[in-house]
């Protein structure tokens, strides 16, 4: 039996689920009382939506109606919830994050499970594997490559650092960049953004040398 998943996805939801003390027992036709889901605030203050308290969202379904607008949700969820507490990699196998384990309701993605979410942003441009043909890392793309390439570049031209050569350290680390939001870019995210400037003309990668990291010459 597939689950309906739009019922439960709003934070005033109508779906609930059964108390210890409300499960009927056989044969009974009394009404049970029932505990609604609600949204959950994380130390960060990132607001969950009631779905992640639905225990069932952290089984992927059978029906594959069902679990297509499953996969949806979780991608909605992963995305906004990396943005707001700027998470750039995920590690299927390793210390996942606080969006994939639920420990009020003892749920958690189980690494198969999330390895299909991650094929599935992968599908839908929204994470790549990091390295390339493995399942395990991923970067995620809750903002696309190009885009970082533009905040990068807008940041290089509004500080008159056009025509300069930088370390990809200087851009991410450096002194200039503790208040923009590439700030502690991944190495690879960063890359990626960079090339994408050098498709469109707008800069040129150095290769590193000795104690000098890579560097990248903004045209």
């Amino acid at each position: 039996m597939s689950l309906d998943y739009s019922q439960a996805q709003a934070s005033s939801s109508s779906v609930t689920i059964p108390t210890s003390h409300s499960r009927k027992s056989a044969g009974s036709s009394s009404t049970s009382p029932s505990t609604p889901l609600r949204t959950t605030i994380s130390s960060t203050g990132f607001e969950f939506p009631a779905i992640w308290n639905f225990p069932p969202f952290f089984t992927l379904q059978p029906n594959p109606s069902t679990l297509s607008h499953q996969l949806e949700l979780w991608r909605n969820l992963v995305l906004s919830w990396a943005r707001h507490d700027r998470v750039f990699e995920v590690n299927t196998e390793g210390d996942v994050g606080d969006v994939f384990n639920n420990k009020t309701i003892k749920r958690r993605l189980l690494p198969p499970s999330l390895k299909r979410l991650m094929l599935e942003m992968v599908k839908n441009g929204e994470a790549a594997p990091d390295p390339p043909k493995q399942d395990t890392r991923y970067l995620l793309y809750w903002r696309k490559p190009d885009e970082w390439g533009d905040l990068i570049y807008t940041w290089v031209t509004d500080n008159g650092l056009n025509a300069s050569i930088m370390t990809f350290y200087e851009i991410t680390d450096g002194d200039l960049s503790h208040t923009t939001e590439f700030y502690e870019l991944p190495t690879p995210l960063l890359r990626k953004a960079l090339e994408s400037l050098v498709k469109r003309g707008k800069a040129q990668l150095l290769e590193g040398k000795g104690e000098v990291g890579e560097g990248v010459r903004f045209l």
